[in-house]
């Protein structure tokens, strides 16, 4: 250990150390269970119990397994080691992706092997935080970093961003894309990268709207202006969702008594839309108690990034952080009417393999963060 270590080591306290450590993964695994459980309720009545409910339930069994061989077999010190690769084989998968992956809803996004099927656009979430993680774990620098310094990381992200985009599915590429932003906010950028940063921005939005986004992309942007534009088609799930949540008032219709899930009017119900379903049943209270758990649980994650004793832990530990952020936030938006339709499912309450064994992944990657932190991990 070195001196700075020990003399950190000292002024906090082996007691006090124990005692955060104490503190964190508890309430993390509380936090973790008690949306498992209440997401896995949710969908049973989302799906009217159907075979949605029942395929989640057996998801359980592998992605509690890699929460566990994530968390406390597999030292961080093992991901930042592999970190490249792991980011090698997600956008392999990716291209495989483009090339042999199932259509499904208009989108090329998954792969099928027999029965089983998984979305490696969801596995990419995490593998970017762990690219930019190891990026700046091992380019440090004492002097703000310049636009030139960063190109092998915009590389980096930007090979993901356009295999995925390329699916086409532009809400977990743009998500993707806010995990590496929001990292990048926790370094220091010299002041005119920044600049032309900001000066650019309006620039690539145009040239974007104009050269990349489909048709029915850009109806879904207008749809937010204005939801009554495509009452019948895209603005559909954005108006039927708004009905859902708001029919719920203060403490809900009841559980599985919600009208416009059971009379089927509300599309998407098991999936992007699934919030809609808890909100109408249980109401505002139900819906705040939800919101303050995701809450919680960014909070913990970024605390456990801020105690970490590492460049790429604590990094990590950040992008784990705004993974979860980003995913509840657009996820609400959409259901609330604020944010255009992308096709982005919440965490613990979706249905899909994919989407829950990343953040199974994800979260035990921070109870590794943490044990490393306490010296409580294998070397």
């Amino acid at each position: 250990m070195s001196s700075k270590q020990d003399s950190k080591v000292f002024l906090i306290g082996e007691d006090n150390i124990k005692k955060a450590n104490s503190r964190q993964i508890p309430i993390l695994l509380a936090i973790f269970f008690f949306l498992l459980a209440i997401g896995l309720i949710n969908l049973y009545s989302a799906s009217v119990g159907n075979h949605y409910f029942w395929a989640q339930l057996r998801n359980l069994t592998i992605t509690l397994t890699a929460f566990v061989i994530f968390g406390w077999l597999i030292p961080i010190k093992r991901i930042n080691a592999y970190a490249y690769g792991i980011v090698g084989s997600v956008c392999f998968l990716l291209t495989v992706v483009l090339l042999l992956g199932r259509i499904a809803g208009g989108a090329q996004r998954w792969i099928s092997l027999g029965p089983i099927g998984f979305q490696p656009s969801e596995f990419a979430k995490l593998a970017t935080a762990i690219v930019v993680a190891r990026f700046f774990a091992t380019h440090k620098s004492d002097t703000p970093y310049r636009i030139r310094d960063l190109l092998p990381l915009i590389a980096f992200v930007g090979t993901i961003f356009t295999l995925i985009f390329l699916q086409p599915d532009f809400g977990t590429a743009g998500v993707c894309l806010l995990i590496a932003v929001s990292q990048v906010a926790f370094v220091r950028i010299d002041i005119r990268s920044i600049a032309v940063i900001l000066v650019s921005s309006p620039i690539i939005a145009a040239l974007g709207w104009h050269l990349l986004l489909r048709p029915y992309q850009k109806l879904r942007i207008l749809n937010l202006l204005n939801p009554n534009l495509d009452p019948q088609n895209t603005g559909w799930n954005s108006l039927q969702s708004l009905v859902a949540v708001g029919s719920g008032s203060l403490m809900g219709k009841g559980y599985m008594q919600g009208t416009q899930a059971h009379l089927k009017f509300l599309p998407e119900r098991h999936t992007d839309f699934v919030f809609s379903v808890f909100a109408e049943e249980h109401g505002f209270w139900g819906a705040f108690v939800v919101f303050g758990l995701f809450v919680s649980l960014v909070l913990i994650a970024l605390d456990i990034a801020k105690n970490s004793k590492d460049t790429f832990s604590s990094m990590l530990a950040i992008g784990i952080a705004f993974f979860i952020f980003w995913e509840f936030a657009i996820n609400i938006a959409m259901v609330l009417g604020v944010f255009p339709v992308v096709g982005l499912p919440l965490p613990f309450f979706s249905y899909g393999s994919s989407l829950l064994l990343t953040v199974c992944v994800g979260l035990g990657l921070l109870v590794s963060i943490n044990r490393n932190t306490y010296g409580l991990s294998k070397p």
